[in-house]
């Protein structure tokens, strides 16, 4: 009599994950005056696109000079550009401001992007809403920068009024110059 095992084998479709340890992270401990901060936009999401634009206006007030870079694609040669705009960004600059995470695939590259601007030992936030929070949070562990500055914002955003934009963008900008250690 023969005994037969049908088994089924179930592969996990992600890499291991990086581990407990973080990568370190950094922090200006100094005033925005003098500085250069990068804020690096995506083309899909207007709502970013202007709260980005009144943070550039109220950074550059207070005494910092901005440099943006808008990103797009995630695949192909168009998404190897913007990894490589991403790095020569990081190199450029003090700090950046790095959004938006509101859909699965764009929380991945503004985590992804946002790590390739702390390699450069430079502090950096990554901007996600909060429908997005746990996954942002799981890509920066996955890629070992599991304490990573994640500024959360409401969700949704997309579909919200100019004036209402913009009154998120008033409330949550002290809150992303604390997350990068601007002092008074």
């Amino acid at each position: 009599m023969t005994t037969t095992t049908n088994s089924i084998w179930v592969r996990r479709p992600t890499a291991v994950p990086a581990g407990e340890l973080s990568a370190p992270t950094f922090r200006l401990e100094r005033p925005l005056a003098g500085l250069t901060i990068g804020l690096r936009t995506d083309r899909a999401w207007r709502s970013w696109q202007l709260i980005a634009g009144v943070w550039d206006e109220y950074l550059q007030r207070d005494g910092a000079q901005t440099i943006s870079v808008e990103t797009g694609a995630q695949i192909g040669q168009p998404a190897s550009s913007d990894r490589k705009q991403i790095d020569e960004l990081a190199e450029q600059v003090d700090a950046a401001i790095v959004g938006l995470g509101t859909c699965g695939s764009c929380t991945t590259f503004t985590i992804k992007d946002s790590v390739a601007v702390e390699e450069h030992e430079k502090p950096v936030v990554a901007i996600v809403c909060e429908e997005f929070t746990v996954h942002a949070h799981n890509v920066a562990r996955h890629v070992g920068h599991g304490d990573l500055s994640v500024l959360v914002l409401p969700y949704p955003l997309e579909a919200r009024p100019t004036e209402e934009l913009q009154q998120i963008a008033r409330d949550y900008y002290p809150k992303v110059l604390e997350l990068l250690g601007v002092t008074a």
